[in-house]
């Protein structure tokens, strides 16, 4: 174990004292009795094997984070209070005897499945969940690169070359990302997108980008002659599967529905019960739709997994210049209560178009 050694036994970090209703906000700011800025609090000092102490530059905020503030989900209940965010870039202060990393390496990591931590002047992450951030990558954009995982996972585990691809949401943080890496990488004939962010979406590279608000993706006729292979849904709700059938290929003829945030991308598991019944439900359309393949497109429901070595394959693109993570407009948010609540409740409403990050401090 290692005591790291600092003129000051203190640090500033936004804590969440209790559970914050993000999406009944609207334009009111979140009460300081819920998210506040404590400049006291105390800077983490001891370091098990394997870990390192960083000094965060940037935070960036995904729906994971947004559960845990507001406290929908039982078992990422944390004690108040608690530091929020996971996914950061930072500088390695403490190396803790690694010999894979060295102080002043700035570096991307996560906070693993643990939403905590990251909105703060330091942070302890673990050795296995840090890669090295490329010259050419700024500390926002390597912040933000989680969600790219995720798209990662999606294009390259389920679309095959020359397969056409529908991504529903185009201009968030995994389908701006999902749109490069299945026209790049997946090799796809062609990328369809559904956003009000038309001309964003041309820019990342979709052939069609469909205008949700004036067009139905799954009553256009071109799509329901011509099939998609593959629909990656990075929205959730309002039936989409159910409506998808009609443009989308069945199982048996190699059609796949990747459901990034299921059914419901705001699920309320605050009760053991309501918990149970959720996971519980979770393995039941996708054991029917293989059941009854012959009718239904195939429903997967994308888990995280391979997360570092998805990070090391994000940010080798992001370094070639194949794949550039879009940030909101908003982007980066400052490190202040209101700038860290203005940017959770951007990503709460779901209308953010881009990555939403935090710069914590500059290099």
């Amino acid at each position: 174990m290692s005591k790291v050694g600092s003129s000051s036994s203190t640090m500033n970090a936004i804590q969440v004292h209790d559970f914050i209703d993000l999406y009944g906000l609207g334009d009111e700011k979140i009460a300081e009795t819920s998210l506040s800025m404590n400049d006291a609090t105390h800077k983490p000092i001891s370091l098990k094997k394997n870990q390192l102490l960083v000094k965060v530059l940037a935070c960036s905020i995904s729906p994971g984070d947004v559960i845990a503030v507001q406290g929908n989900m039982l078992i990422m209940h944390q004690s108040f209070p608690f530091v929020p965010g996971m996914d950061i870039c930072g500088t390695i202060v403490d190396h803790n005897g690694s010999t894979q990393f060295q102080n002043g390496t700035v570096v991307v990591a996560s906070n693993g499945t643990t939403p905590v931590g990251g909105m703060a002047d330091y942070m302890i992450i673990n050795e296995a969940e840090a890669v090295v951030k490329p010259p050419a990558v700024s500390n926002e954009e390597g912040a933000s690169s989680s969600s790219a995982i995720t798209a990662h996972n999606a294009v390259m585990d389920y679309v095959k070359e020359g397969d056409r691809v529908l991504v529903l949401g185009g201009a968030g943080g995994v389908g701006s990302a999902a749109i490069q890496i299945a026209k790049q990488h997946g090799k796809a004939s062609l990328v369809a997108a559904t956003s009000t962010q038309v001309e964003l979406c041309k820019e990342l590279g979709a052939d069609r980008a469909i205008d949700y608000r004036s067009e139905d993706w799954w009553a256009i006729e071109e799509f329901k002659k011509d099939k998609f292979d593959v629909i990656i849904d990075t929205v959730g709700g309002g039936n989409f599967y159910g409506r998808a059938t009609q443009v989308l290929k069945t199982g048996k003829q190699g059609g796949r529905f990747v459901a990034v945030t299921g059914d419901n991308p705001r699920p309320d598991c605050r009760t053991v019960w309501k918990m149970i019944k959720f996971f519980a439900n979770l393995p039941c359309r996708p054991l029917y739709t293989k059941i009854k393949s012959g009718t239904y497109p195939k429903y997967i429901l994308l888990l995280p997994y391979g997360e570092l070595d998805g990070r090391k394959q994000v940010l080798e693109w992001m370094q070639q210049g194949s794949l550039k993570i879009r940030l909101d407009k908003g982007s980066p948010f400052p490190f202040t209560a209101e700038g860290v609540g203005n940017a959770f409740r951007k990503v709460g409403s779901g209308h953010a178009h881009g990555k939403v990050v935090v710069q914590i401090a500059k290099e």
